[in-house]
């Protein structure tokens, strides 16, 4: 079964070995980008940076596109291969719609702010792992170890779901909080766990790849 499992590679042709190999670089883009988030740079900094970010994925992405319609990977891989870097650019999307708000509002209540800084920083930490384990999973060579790797994700995600649905609680259980401060703490909950719903459905994306590829 293992010999068996270690044959995809070889079953790859060099078009879509290539592309998934170069689809990492947008996963990498993503990590840089959470990097740049807990940094101490102002606000506006954060988001410039973020913002080119974005667009050197979204060039990536328009590179890959054009390589896997023009004939270089396999006719039932297209759709497949499509799906996954264009996943794996919805990540840096919303790593992008997330700095965006949080430049937008700036929670000026002390207690309400650190609460908030904290979640948040704990959602960014959250996106690197599951950022670091997609690459592991790209890299791997043993479909089994892939879906240990999905595994893992699917735990990264439900941690943030804990730490989004503690956003919503503290949001409305505090009623001395203004209806602004409230809106942007549902805001950036809801981007920063489409950040992680995002790293799952890419991992989904590369395991039917792969699984594909053997049956």
């Amino acid at each position: 079964m293992m010999a068996r499992i270690r044959l995809f590679k070889k079953l790859l042709s060099g078009g879509e070995e290539r592309i998934i190999g170069e689809s990492t670089r947008i996963l990498r883009i993503g990590i840089e980008a959470t990097d740049i988030l807990k940094s101490g740079a102002s606000m506006g900094t954060k988001l410039e940076k973020v913002r080119n970010l974005e667009k050197l994925s979204d060039n990536v992405v328009f590179g890959l596109s054009k390589e896997i319609t023009s004939g270089g990977v396999a006719p039932n891989l297209i759709d497949n291969l499509l799906e996954l870097i264009n996943t794996e650019d919805n990540i840096i999307d919303s790593l992008y719609n997330l700095t965006r708000e949080l430049s937008r509002y700036e929670i000026r209540e002390k207690g309400i702010n650190a609460q908030i800084q904290a979640e948040l920083g704990s959602f960014i930490d959250l996106a690197g792992q599951a950022l670091q384990i997609l690459i592991k999973m790209e890299t791997s060579d043993d479909l089994y170890r892939m879906g240990r790797y999905r595994a893992e994700i699917e735990k990264v995600e439900e941690s943030g779901d804990e730490i989004k649905d503690s956003m919503f609680d503290f949001a409305y259980h505090r009623h001395n909080i203004n209806f602004k401060t409230f809106y942007h703490i549902f805001q950036i909950a809801h981007m920063s766990d489409d950040v992680l719903d995002n790293c799952e459905d890419a991992s989904d994306s590369f395991l039917t790849i792969m699984s594909s590829i053997i049956s």
